[in-house]
């Protein structure tokens, strides 16, 4: 019994050391393993880039016709009042199309699909109002008015 007490005595110092020593070697792996996860998910995960932002380009640069299919021609001249007011040129009007349209879209006339995207913006339409239809036309783009116009009016209306 004497032996066995002193056998523990002896190993008690480095069993004490040897568990700290395995605990750390456990932190040690669980921060190489933490540290691993965050590059490997900053590898796969893309980072946000931030939105571009859409502009026009100089007042006047913008031509565009503008095609009523909401069946109200004072809503159509109301809008090109105030899509003049913003630098954009309308140089064509179609109050009455003979259609209606459900909603309003900007049609791409010269394939430059950042300056319709830029118009959408003004508009506060979505991206997928956005239609390409490449014509030597004179303008850049055709609006259509549709039933909601009211999106339109509210958007380019001064805030007062």
């Amino acid at each position: 019994m004497v032996k066995s007490r002193l056998n523990q005595k002896n190993k008690s110092p480095s069993s004490v050391s040897n568990k700290v020593a395995g605990i750390f070697d456990w932190c040690i792996i669980a921060v190489v393993g933490l540290v691993a996860i965050v590059v490997i998910i900053g590898y796969f995960v893309p980072a946000k880039e931030p939105p571009l932002e859409r502009k026009l380009p100089g007042a006047g640069d913008i031509k565009v016709q503008l095609f009523g299919g909401c069946g109200r021609s004072s809503v159509v001249t109301h809008i090109v009042d105030l899509l003049r007011k913003t630098g954009i040129d309308v140089v064509d009007i179609e109050e009455e199309s003979g259609f209606i349209y459900p909603s309003c879209l900007v049609i791409d006339r010269r394939g430059n699909p950042a300056l319709a995207d830029s118009l959408a913006k003004v508009l506060a339409l979505p991206n997928d109002r956005i239609v390409q239809q490449r014509y030597d036309l004179v303008v850049d783009a055709t609006i259509v008015i549709g039933l909601d116009y009211p999106r339109i009016i509210k958007k380019l209306e001064p805030k007062g």
